[in-house]
């Protein structure tokens, strides 16, 4: 199980560490008030979703899989490997950006508080968290080619429906109430949803990794 964590780790070693990069450069437009701070969590979606599916395809083209499921990790180990995995960066990415702005407001740079900018980088994770609860099943039945072209759809359906919601918002379209306990209790509901959804993804990921033909 930790030598293939290991093995993703070390093959996408240059990539996340231009995807880094990418986070750095965007704090120095942050503080030269070229983007907003948020920017930052919303970088997380990119390391939670790119990563992952780099190394699908990288796998599917060392056709690494059909090694894989013959060592001792077998084809559960594969799975839970590949899930781990994307944990590993999707909370190493979401420290990154939340310490990076947690420094850049204590330091004056913005007037939005830490606990505002720590909300929003663990939102941001806890959203690709559940993004990836999606994907995850997807990419390991069919490989990464695929598996893109649902990934487009999903940022379609929720990025376009975040939009909808918000030119309605805009023009005072009328929208259900929503009770106060539910936006009080918002942030737990939101962990609650991406464990759970995270947990039922893998269960199906299993199943259909225990039935792929190599």
């Amino acid at each position: 199980m930790r030598g293939l964590i290991y093995k993703d780790l070390a093959v996408l070693k240059k990539q996340m560490s231009t995807l880094l990069m990418f986070l750095v450069v965007y704090g120095g437009f942050c503080v030269a008030g070229v983007f907003d701070f948020s920017i930052l969590g919303a970088l997380v979606a990119v390391f939670g979703l790119t990563v992952p599916m780099s190394s699908v395809a990288m796998d599917d083209s060392a056709h690494w899989d059909r090694y894989a499921v013959a060592t001792p990790a077998g084809r559960r180990g594969v799975v839970a490997g590949k899930y781990l995995f994307t944990l590993l960066v999707i909370g190493v990415s979401t420290l990154a950006a939340a310490l990076g702005m947690a420094a850049l407001s204590l330091a004056g740079l913005t007037e939005e508080g830490v606990a505002d900018l720590m909300a929003i980088a663990v939102s941001c994770g806890v959203t690709v968290v559940l993004l990836d609860a999606i994907l995850l099943p997807f990419l390991l039945k069919y490989g990464a080619e695929k598996a893109r072209l649902i990934s487009m759809i999903t940022f379609v359906v929720i990025f376009g429906g975040a939009i909808l919601l918000g030119g309605g918002l805009s023009s005072g379209a009328p929208l259900p109430t929503v009770p106060e306990w539910v936006l009080t209790a918002l942030p737990v509901l939101l962990v609650i949803l991406a464990a759970g959804g995270y947990g039922v993804s893998y269960a199906v990921a299993q199943g259909i990794y225990a039935r792929k033909e190599f």
